[in-house]
């Protein structure tokens, strides 16, 4: 047993600072995986609120017999046709926002008809094809017919194959 009053010397304190250091390390590892977690939960919370808008605004539709405009619903973005509003969501584009995409963004991108969202964390993120991180995640509005004026409902659907699991 070290007395007390004897000072620490610099292999003690070193071996302090190297316990400290990797205990932090485990810490930020962990807390990095629970916000990546969370922030995938926000996403498909997202995604669901847009999916149960967008099938009120089809059954809407077709109950006056629209039929033009649920036809051109995947034309448009899934934010201005369910009429939802998000402070995350910055607005129809050709491509990609000029001046870059800004992480944990969403917007429509007209060119390819695409919902797209980027990620503030996204470790996790991979093409399940390409075996690639990727920098976002594309959805696609699909409307689903059974006949000539029919709906069975509409939906976001994910746009390519991606994998998405953060690890506990």
């Amino acid at each position: 047993m070290i007395p007390a009053s004897r000072p620490r010397n610099y292999l003690q304190s070193a071996l302090y600072v190297a316990i400290a250091g990797v205990i932090a390390v485990m810490l930020v590892e962990r807390l990095l995986a629970y916000a990546e977690v969370a922030e995938k939960a926000a996403m498909e919370a997202t995604v669901s609120q847009l999916n149960s808008a967008l099938y009120a605004r089809l059954a809407y539709l077709a109950l006056r017999g629209e039929y033009e405009a649920i036809e051109a619903l995947p034309d448009k973005s899934p934010f201005a046709t369910a009429e939802a509003t998000s402070a995350a969501y910055l607005g129809e584009f050709d491509d990609a926002p000029p001046g870059g995409v800004e992480r944990g963004k969403w917007y429509f991108d007209h060119g390819r008809r695409e919902l797209v969202y980027s990620p503030r964390f996204r470790r996790y993120l991979f093409s399940v094809d390409e075996g690639q991180a990727l920098g976002s995640v594309r959805f696609v509005l699909e409307v689903r017919k059974s006949s000539n004026h029919a709906y069975r409902g509409v939906a976001l659907r994910p746009a390519g194959v991606w994998r998405w699991e953060p690890e506990l």
